[in-house]
């Protein structure tokens, strides 16, 4: 297990065992300009996660669920997990 690691934007792991690299990444939000500033002002004052990241809306327990089935390589079984968190997931060929 990654110990430690949390839900955030991307993570990416590798599967060299299949040659493969297995992506999830957190959908942008596209946003308005006020949206932006407000987004940097909490930034600025309060630090932390971004309101609607990952940190905030994904289950850690959910994650944890997900990220093990990657390690006990069901790629399957991962991509559907991570999948119904919200990320986008891609699985390609390592270069």
């Amino acid at each position: 297990m990654f110990i430690g690691m949390t839900p955030r934007s991307d993570h990416s792991y590798f599967l060299p065992r299949y040659g493969l690299a297995f992506e999830a990444s957190w959908p942008r939000q596209s946003r308005k300009g006020s949206d932006r500033f407000r987004a940097w002002i909490h930034d600025l004052f309060m630090g932390g996660p971004t309101p609607g990241s990952p940190e905030h809306t994904v289950s850690q327990n959910a994650f944890v669920a997900a990220v093990e089935l990657l390690e006990a390589e069901d790629i399957g079984a991962a991509t559907m997990a991570f999948t119904d968190l919200g990320y986008d997931v891609t699985v390609h060929a390592l270069r």
